[in-house]
């Protein structure tokens, strides 16, 4: 395969400009083409204008054009005009698809398309192309996403070269259109297409949980109007007209498994929820993120490195708008280094599409470099020389900008890390407050404060909650006998069958009393349940024999409350059903009088 870039000029005949690519056409050694048209001008008329002369001069041709917030020719930012690539293919197949009013019908449309795509003879890849960024992508991307795994899919949303602009649309030739997505299929058996992606924003500080959102609208972070996370950490009013742009450097990152997915601010509104590029779902967590130009560096030439192994004969460029923003002066850095493996050709999207790999769902990123190579048959012999970015090019504010964010990166990593140490630290001391250090049980205090609360929840609801008092028959003759450490083993063994007797017992909690006393904590059972639940303790001491000592029995004392917050009766009554059981022979169970 090859690609031939022109940028068309002027008003000079389309044909003559397109001369080069006619004579590869002609020249009988290919079997398809493709013509992208990429272009930032808001003119509807002439762009849809070029797509039907394209196609009258290639009339077997594919022609598929986008508005573009900056066109990449050579891997450079071309100034504002009209990209055209053309690939053309010795055995690979192309074919377009136009699927119309797609608004309102987005789960309809989601299903024609992955009919669509699993109809295609020996396909390898989809390219969906979307006008803007309105459509609702869930429905949508849910149908396609069950297409048949092996299909790669990528793709862009189209836009103008400022965020105020209202120019988003695809075309072909059979005209602009506003509410379309236009599908190239990729096919044939010789055709190999490697597709990634590249980041770089880091996240900032720690997460906030998505509250209130639905689909691309977020309303509230932790509770609190979305807005204030720009408005606290980064002073941007959202009553400034400007604040979309403002905040689009700072994108939102959501994290899921190990993917990561930035979402940037379309627009703060004044009732401080966020219109976002992608949509987020409640429950997620969302972190604030800042491009950090050492990690964007890193991973564009990590995948540098993945596409010189793959050798292609052609590149795309899909790389988003914000990306071109925080580069200003300094943009083509990261994207020339791949004219140096293949003709490179793309454009600055409003958000990128890629279908994940490992769960095969279509996800929308932001503020990405997606990189597609595409090869007919194998990879030649030999190594490519090696391609990366250079950045020692970055001066003045562009350097001022990479030491600040590693100053800050490297600083919050060491805050995060103490952060890190101090919750853990945190967490074994609260283990430490509420465990009993030798059996591993919930201790006195503890327990008082789970029982008082499901005694709580009982009587507001008219339920009926249980609570067994064990003792340990004879403990002092075990410490006298076999020594104080027999007498901890017992204690730990005895913790041991208490944690296993309380399996099947929904809710059930143990705590140590105190010395041989336990306690178990019994909710939403009632007498019946409480007194079977102790017969099963009482037999399983019988049937256990202890190291060194042997059988130790048991007494328990039973209650069952129904409506009582007297916390010092339940436990006066529970302790003496228990100190009735020891002196009326031991190893037995006593009910208290339930208590209503």
């Amino acid at each position: 395969m090859r690609q031939i870039l022109v940028e068309l000029r002027g008003d000079a005949p389309v044909s003559d400009q397109m001369a080069e690519v006619r004579h590869a056409w002609q020249s009988g050694r290919f079997n398809s083409l493709l013509i992208h048209i990429f272009s930032g001008l808001p003119d509807e008329s002439r762009l849809a204008g070029i797509a039907r002369e394209l196609k009258d001069g290639f009339e077997t041709a594919v022609v598929v054009g986008t508005m573009s917030a900056g066109e990449i020719r050579d891997g450079r930012l071309m100034a504002q005009g009209i990209l055209v690539s053309a690939m053309l293919f010795e055995e690979a197949r192309v074919r377009l698809l136009r699927f119309d009013g797609v608004m309102g019908r987005e789960a309809q449309i989601g299903g024609a398309i992955r009919r669509a795509l699993d109809a295609a003879a020996d396909i390898r890849a989809a390219e969906l192309l979307f006008p803007g960024t309105e459509m609702d992508t869930q429905p949508l991307f849910a149908e396609i996403s069950r297409c048949d795994p092996e299909i790669q899919i990528f793709g862009g949303y189209t836009g103008g070269h400022g965020l105020n602009s209202r120019d988003h649309f695809v075309f072909d030739s059979e005209g602009v259109t506003y509410d379309s997505i236009l599908a190239v299929i990729y096919a044939g058996r010789s055709l190999h297409i490697d597709v990634d992606k590249s980041i770089g924003w880091d996240a900032l500080g720690m997460p906030f949980k998505v509250t209130k959102a639905h689909g691309k609208h977020l309303m509230e972070l932790d509770g609190k109007p979305a807005a204030q996370i720009y408005e606290k950490f980064l002073k941007i009013d959202r009553k400034n007209h400007n604040n979309a742009e403002d905040a689009s450097e700072f994108p939102l990152i959501v994290r899921q498994g190990q993917d990561e997915r930035l979402r940037s601010t379309v627009h703060i509104e004044e009732d401080g929820s966020l219109t976002l590029h992608g949509f987020v779902n409640e429950g997620m967590d969302l972190y604030l993120s800042c491009g950090n130009p050492t990690n964007i560096v890193e991973t564009v030439n990590r995948r540098l490195e993945a596409m010189r192994r793959f050798k292609p004969q052609a590149i795309l460029l899909y790389s988003c708008m914000v990306r071109k923003s925080f580069w200003e002066d300094f943009v083509d850095m990261e994207m020339e280094p791949f004219a140096r493996i293949a003709s490179t050709a793309g454009f600055h999207t409003w958000g990128e599409i890629l279908r994940d790999g490992r769960s095969g769902d279509l996800i929308e990123h932001n503020i990405t470099l997606l990189s597609i190579g595409l090869r007919e048959g194998d990879a030649p012999a030999g190594e490519l020389p090696e391609s990366r970015v250079d950045d020692t090019v970055l001066q003045g504010q562009a350097s001022l900008i990479k030491h600040m964010t590693r100053l800050v990166f490297t600083t919050m990593g060491e805050l995060q890390k103490a952060h890190s140490d101090l919750s853990a630290l945190n967490q074994k001391l609260t283990v430490m407050a509420e465990h009993d250090a030798l059996t591993g049980l919930y201790n006195r205090g503890k327990m008082e404060l789970l029982i008082d609360d499901a005694l709580d929840r009982s009587a507001d609801r008219g339920g009926v909650t249980s609570l067994v008092m064990m003792d340990l028959d004879r403990f002092k003759r075990i410490n006298d006998t076999y020594g104080h450490d027999a007498g901890d083993d017992t204690l730990r063994h005895t913790a041991a069958l208490l944690n296993t007797s309380i399996e099947g017992w929904p809710g059930a909690q143990i705590g140590r009393w105190g010395g041989e006393e336990f306690f178990t904590l019994l909710p939403d059972v009632d007498e019946d349940g409480a007194m079977r639940y102790a017969a099963q303790l009482n037999a399983t001491f019988n049937a256990h024999s202890f190291p060194e000592i042997g059988r130790v029995t048991c007494s328990q004392g039973v209650i069952t409350v129904r409506n009582c917050r007297d916390y010092r009766l339940i436990y006066n009554q529970v302790d003496n059903a228990l100190y009735k059981a020891k002196k009326t022979g031991r190893n037995r169970i006593v009910k208290a009088d339930s208590i209503d």
